[in-house]
């Protein structure tokens, strides 16, 4: 580390001790934790309901036809029905198919058991003929602005000879933000299969991989789920799932299913996975974070649906660490995705030992408190100096916002001068760090014991920092815990 003073902005002053006291704070966390990992579950439950329509009228043509229209009755009953399903299955990404408009969604979400957790994304389909449309339930924040349908989306295909461009009709696209990273989800319901090589739904499927894509190469993780009205290895599939291109392979999550109960429908008399769950490369060890055996399950739904769900489940990991102090123990859990060679380097430092015994020497009352300065003059450092992350895009994008529980490395003015100080957030609001936010690495929350970072005062010693242990108990959650 620089032998310069740390800073940290507050307002618009910069105060040299400020980030040390921060540090401080946070190393005093850290010897609070033993090894241990926060799991952010995502439990992505995807159903075909099967023409699920209100009993309001107008429908779509084939309603009255060869479909007929729900009672109220039947309504409610279906609406409650898909909820409990959603419930008991603890799922936080639900993709429906074959739903016919909002009012069917805000049904269902007030029937869960927690409604105001949930979030709808829908944007009117183009069937009018079935009346069908695709959404997305979930308990993620959706990102402003990012729920479309794609209407100027088109692709070429040919029949005999002729052109002809599609749109797909049902489809729709929505940026989550997950544990602070960008996911990108896709939902379609393919047109029904006349051939293993009809061009018109190779197009649309060529419509979907397209937005994959783009989300691909935004670094975002992608999810492409629906009823793509096809089986594994055929063109359309292999087109969904990246096989034809450069852009890296999916997986498919249905794999982890033992083969003889590997379907969602069956069609022409034999049983075959036609609703999916795809996941992008960014999302495998995710996926296999999850025990084996319960990564996928593909589940009976009775009379609701003539197609099986299929639930894929991705975790998360972060490393926790343990600060134990005189006030008493806290725990932080760290972002290697985010900041990758600061959580490297801070884990290197914890397994030296270098924190046991360091006091916290600089405290900014509703600002921050720093800590990790072997000298406790705010100008120490372990003798090296790691890059400042913060000044990757990339990275800067995925960092959590300077709140309170927030974790951030302290630096001199040289942006890759931080080497072992840290600090911890102490207020609650975002405004009182403008002036941090971007200009600091980031890289980890206080998850419990925020009553004790409460309590810490410039002076109060790091006992200990461990990671934490898989079998090691956790530290007792407080009633205000900061989110990211």
């Amino acid at each position: 580390m620089l032998n310069g003073m740390y800073i940290v902005k507050e307002g618009n002053e910069m105060h040299r001790s400020a980030v040390s006291t921060i540090l401080a704070i946070f190393c005093v966390m850290l010897s609070l934790l033993s090894l241990a990992r926060a799991d952010v579950e995502i439990d992505i439950f995807l159903l075909n309901a099967e023409f699920f329509f209100d009993s309001e009228e107008p429908h779509g043509e084939v309603v009255g036809k060869s479909v007929p229209a729900p009672t109220a009755e039947q309504y409610e009953a279906k609406a409650k029905t898909v909820a409990e399903l959603i419930d008991t299955h603890k799922a936080n990404i639900v993709g429906l198919v074959e739903v016919e408009n909002r009012a069917v969604l805000e049904k269902v979400k007030s029937y869960l058991a927690d409604p105001d957790d949930w979030q709808i994304a829908f944007d009117e389909g183009r069937d009018t003929y079935t009346g069908q449309d695709v959404a997305i339930l979930t308990k993620f924040r959706i990102v402003p602005g990012s729920v479309t349908n794609f209407p100027d989306e088109r692709e070429v295909y040919f029949v005999d000879g002729q052109e002809r461009d599609v749109n797909p009709s049902k489809i729709l696209g929505v940026e989550l933000k997950v544990d602070n990273q960008p996911f990108y989800i896709l939902i379609t319901h393919l047109i029904s299969r006349r051939n293993p090589r009809d061009a018109k739904r190779l197009a649309q499927a060529t419509v979907v991989r397209r937005q994959a894509v783009k989300g691909l190469m935004e670094d975002k993780n992608v999810i492409v789920m629906g009823d793509m009205n096809d089986t594994p290895g055929t063109p359309v599939i292999n087109r969904l799932r990246g096989f034809d291109d450069i852009w890296g392979d999916f997986l498919q999550t249905a794999n982890e299913v033992e083969m003889d109960d590997r379907y969602t429908y069956i069609y022409e008399d034999q049983k075959n996975l036609l609703d999916h769950i795809l996941i992008s490369p960014s999302l495998r060890d995710e996926f296999h974070n999850v025990g084996a055996g319960k990564q996928c399950e593909i589940i009976d739904v009775d009379e609701l649906s003539d197609h099986r769900a299929i639930l894929a489940r991705l975790r998360i990991e972060h490393p926790v660490v343990v600060l134990e102090t005189d006030k008493g123990a806290i725990e932080m859990e760290l972002y290697p995705d985010v900041a990758p060679k600061t959580v490297a380097n801070f884990i290197k430092l914890i397994e030296m030992e270098f924190y046991d015994g360091l006091s916290f020497h600089r405290y900014v009352e509703n600002f921050v408190i720093q800590g990790g300065d072997p000298e406790g003059s705010g100008s120490g450092g372990p003798g090296w100096t790691i890059p400042g992350e913060f000044q990757n895009p990339k990275l800067r994008a995925k960092m959590p916002r300077h709140r309170k529980g927030v974790v951030a490395m302290a630096r001199a003015n040289a942006p890759d001068s931080a080497g072992s100080q840290f600090y911890i957030c102490l207020n609650p609001k975002l405004s009182k760090y403008f002036s941090l936010n971007g200009q600091y690495t980031t890289f980890g929350k206080v998850i419990a014991g925020m009553d004790v970072v409460d309590q810490l005062r410039k002076g109060d010693v790091m006992n200990t920092v461990r990671l934490k242990g898989e079998s090691e108990e956790s530290v007792p959650s407080t009633a205000e815990q900061p989110s990211q």
